[in-house]
């Protein structure tokens, strides 16, 4: 009887311990981006040539996170990214347009920037989340925590980022990703818009769900080898 009960005991947590870790708020069930894993990881200079990001489902920033309200004004901003993985690395693909970039300003509020947050292991606490802020046109390498490399490329529309994650990055794991771009115009924010679901704004203190997942295409192998060897060169 008592090892009856220590067993209902042990399920009961592990019930509440599922339900706490993916079901605490109900804008993200069912929201997330599936990360495929890849033959050969792209390489990060910015350009988002490669072959490997042909067949990658993009996801929208359409969501300005300080009203709350759907992103509407495609004229002003439209921004996407995608995301792959392989050996323990997120590689992620931005691509984004803006009517009026405010760039290589005195003052980091002034300038446009990306902001992601990465929430390894999944705890949903604000503590737990790497917080990157990455101004339009500026690259840096060995940056701090997971974060190992940005490259923009020339137009300052279109950015590369590799995340070091090491056994994180498995397959059917998942990780809290959160990804926003500020616009700014003339030294004053004007917006932010998000990848969310509807209704989400900047004081939710969950993130999105990002899964690592995997199928490889055996027939496009030998062209993203090809590729990645030639590209290496130059």
């Amino acid at each position: 009887m008592l090892k009856q009960i220590l067993l209902m005991s042990v399920l009961m947590l592990i019930v509440v311990s599922f339900a706490t870790g993916h079901l605490i708020d109900e804008k993200l069930e069912n929201f997330q981006y599936n990360a495929e894993l890849v033959s050969v990881a792209p390489i990060v200079d910015g350009y988002l040539d490669d072959p490997v990001w042909e067949d990658i489902l993009p996801a929208k920033l359409n969501q300005e996170i300080i009203t709350g309200q759907k992103w509407q004004d495609e004229y002003d901003f439209t921004g996407s990214f995608k995301a792959v993985w392989r050996s323990g690395f997120l590689y992620v693909a931005i691509k984004i347009q803006d009517d009026q970039f405010e760039k290589h300003q005195s003052k980091l509020f002034r300038e446009d920037r990306l902001i992601l947050y990465v929430d390894e292991y999944h705890f949903h606490g604000k503590d737990d989340m790497h917080r990157y802020e990455i101004p339009v046109g500026i690259e840096e390498n060995a940056l701090k925590s997971s974060l190992t490399s940005v490259a923009w490329a020339n137009d300052g529309q279109t950015c590369e980022l590799r995340f070091r994650l090491g056994s994180v990055a498995s397959k059917d794991n998942t990780i809290g990703f959160g990804i926003s771009y500020t616009d700014v115009d003339n030294g004053q924010i004007q917006n932010k818009i998000a990848w969310a679901p509807h209704d989400y704004t900047q004081e939710n203190p969950y993130l999105p769900d990002l899964v690592f997942t995997a199928r490889i295409n055996p027939n496009a192998q030998q062209k993203l080898i090809r590729w990645g060897q030639i590209k290496r060169l130059y």
